[in-house]
């Protein structure tokens, strides 16, 4: 049979749609595993390439191959007539349209997401079915991003940058995203030599996204404040991390590392919008006016941003929103320094609120179970 996965953006591909991956090949090694990236305003661009390096799957159908296809073209693929879709991120539109032509049944895994196309959809995979008023269809499986982080032990990643275990270090997490390189590198730059003047063994170290080429960060000075550039596995070198929010706050929460969460608002223009209302923001002179209000309602009605405060229900990282001022973060990230203790109650609540491995278990097994005559 054929297992279609459906996905979209950085994140989904490497905290979701791996694990899923090689379970289905512990699972069912004879079916053939099928990724469709469909369209997405948050897409790096490099999403077919990491598939292809990262991913353990048998056939990947590009954005672009996608729209042609369900516009009546071909991909050159003739698929099994038994098998199964599963959405685990972007537009569940494109997941319905998908399972329609192929005539299989469709699940989906929603991490903290409403349910849509409820008439399309068998079951509805949740981490904590609390989160949804609607119980149908409903089938608690737990966190799939606990299973997809990987960082090396302290010790071998102060050696392999050759960082000095006695000096405090931080980590900086621009994102995966042009856009957002471009906007956090400038403040990530004020910030850090605020605090050079202040903690002058400071040790910096910028994450690198699989997703974005090094090149990409050579094309902003910024970049030159950092003392070393290196993967996510190595994160567990810092004592702190400074972040985006996104799917990373969650990798990190796994990874038990204390961050400090930063989410400008001020720049609203930069800001990608889901859904039908991110057209909108293409139209000229219109656009901007979208994205301003919608920044604006986000930081007076969103009460947190980071995902493990999300889940929690309550303030286990920092937050800092809105027009950030690079004095006050350096102050904030000083005080942290400072306090050892709140670094590692920090760590220890952020074991807690992700959860156990076993996700991948319980969907794969659901969906075989469900799918195999």
């Amino acid at each position: 049979m054929d297992i279609v996965l459906v996905a979209n953006s950085p994140g989904e591909l490497s905290a979701l749609v791996k694990p899923l991956a090689e379970k289905f090949k512990q699972k069912s090694p004879e079916s053939r595993l099928i990724l469709f990236i469909t369209p997405c305003q948050y897409a790096s661009g490099k999403e077919v390439e990491f598939a292809r390096k990262n991913l353990k799957v048998d056939q990947i159908v590009s954005a672009e191959e996608y729209g042609k296809w369900i516009r009546g073209g071909s991909l050159g693929l003739d698929f099994e007539p038994s098998g199964a879709l599963l959405y685990v991120g972007g537009d569940l539109l494109h997941a319905t349209l998908i399972a329609q032509k192929l005539k299989y049944p469709a699940y989906a895994y929603l991490p903290n997401k409403t349910i849509g196309w409820k008439a399309f959809f068998k079951k509805y995979f949740v981490p904590d079915a609390r989160l949804f008023r609607d119980q149908d269809k409903i089938y608690e499986v737990g966190d799939l991003m606990v299973e997809s982080v990987e960082i090396s032990p302290k010790a071998e990643a102060l050696e392999r940058w050759h960082l000095k275990n006695h000096h405090p270090t931080l980590a900086f997490m621009p994102g995966s995203r042009e856009w957002e390189i471009k906007s956090m590198l400038p403040l990530y730059e004020k910030i850090i030599k605020l605090l050079n003047a202040r903690i002058p063994t400071l040790q910096t170290a910028l994450v690198i996204s699989p997703f974005v080429p090094m090149e990409i960060f050579e094309k902003y000075p910024a970049h030159l404040s950092f003392d070393v550039f290196m993967p996510f596995d190595s994160v567990s070198s810092a004592d702190l991390v400074i972040t985006i929010p996104g799917t990373n706050t969650a990798q990190l929460s796994i990874a038990r590392m204390p961050m400090l969460v930063i989410f400008p608002l001020d720049q609203p223009e930069n800001i990608p919008l889901e859904g039908l209302v991110h057209y909108l923001t293409l139209i000229p002179g219109l656009g901007y006016i979208i994205k301003k209000s919608a920044a604006y309602i986000a930081e007076k009605t969103t009460k947190f941003f980071a995902l493990p405060n999300i889940k929690a229900d309550r303030e286990i990282v920092p937050e800092m929103r809105g027009k950030i001022d690079p004095k006050e973060a350096a102050d904030k990230i000083a005080e942290l320094l400072s306090d050892p203790g709140r670094l590692k109650k920090m760590s220890v609540e952020l074991t807690h609120v992700m959860g156990r491995p076993g996700a991948s278990e319980k969907i794969v097994e659901t969906i075989l179970n469900e799918t195999v005559s």
